[in-house]
């Protein structure tokens, strides 16, 4: 598809979402994001990211293509597997990736006796995907890890990066926090501890770190969740990382 074709597909759909929230308006309602529908603007990236991740062509409507984008849509890896998320935060217009596990790297991870896959439902444009998430047994020896381009991301934004996580019914061993780093293109490292609440049964972002889409941002970012002190633990369940604007 040429520039001048996602153009005209972006310009498009910008032209539908500010008619819909323009039609709210006249009903009383209030936009959900908050913002005058004529600020209503996905990224160029969602057009051509959606497009290709959802094989849409020509014939897919403009009001179907801005429900995948701020919907959501799975991207697969060159083994045609799942390993992202990607969609637009409709309050701010910003490009969001949801990292699956199996695209983070976790110690232990192909040992059966440590760890196993399991499918936990993941909320897209055609409804509710299974996705695999990591769950685990028990190690004593915990620590997850990832890395993430920015240039993917929007740019002169804040970001927060942040582990998916919850816990199963049998979780134990949480007494000790775990240590979490995050490392940018421009030399920063920032970290941190937080204590995990065994309790914990729902999806909780655990926050990393954040930090700014500047050009001495662009480049690769390291992330990870440890935990090494030696003792045993157990019932962490690991959706992803997530990557999600703040302003």
């Amino acid at each position: 598809m040429s520039v001048e074709a996602s153009i005209s597909i972006e310009t498009a759909c910008c032209k539908k979402l500010d008619g819909e929230k323009m039609e709210e308006k006249t009903k009383g309602e209030g936009s959900s994001s908050g913002r005058p529908p004529e600020a209503r603007r996905p990224p160029f990236l969602a057009v051509t990211l959606v497009r290709s991740a959802t094989n849409a062509d020509s014939s897919i409507g403009v009001e179907e293509l801005c429900n995948r984008i701020y919907k959501g849509v799975l991207l697969k890896d060159k083994k045609q597997k799942y390993k992202q998320k990607f969609w637009v935060d409709d309050r701010f217009e910003k490009n969001c990736f949801l990292l699956l596990a199996r695209k983070l790297s976790i110690t232990w991870i192909d040992d059966k006796q440590y760890w196993k896959w399991i499918n936990e439902a993941e909320e897209c444009f055609n409804g509710k995907e299974d996705l695999l998430a990591a769950k685990l047994k028990e190690v004593c020896w915990l620590k997850i890890s990832g890395t993430f381009r920015t240039i993917k991301l929007s740019p002169k934004t804040t970001y927060e990066v942040a582990f998916m996580v919850k816990m199963s019914e049998n979780s134990s061993g949480w007494h000790a926090p775990v240590n979490l780093n995050l490392s940018l293109p421009d030399g920063t490292v920032l970290g941190r501890i937080e204590n995990l609440d065994e309790k914990q049964k729902e999806w909780k972002p655990i926050h990393v770190g954040t930090f700014v889409t500047t050009p001495k941002n662009v480049g690769k970012i390291s992330f990870s969740l440890s935990e090494t002190g030696g003792h045993w633990k157990s019932g962490l369940i690991v959706k992803g990382v997530v990557l999600r604007p703040k302003d």
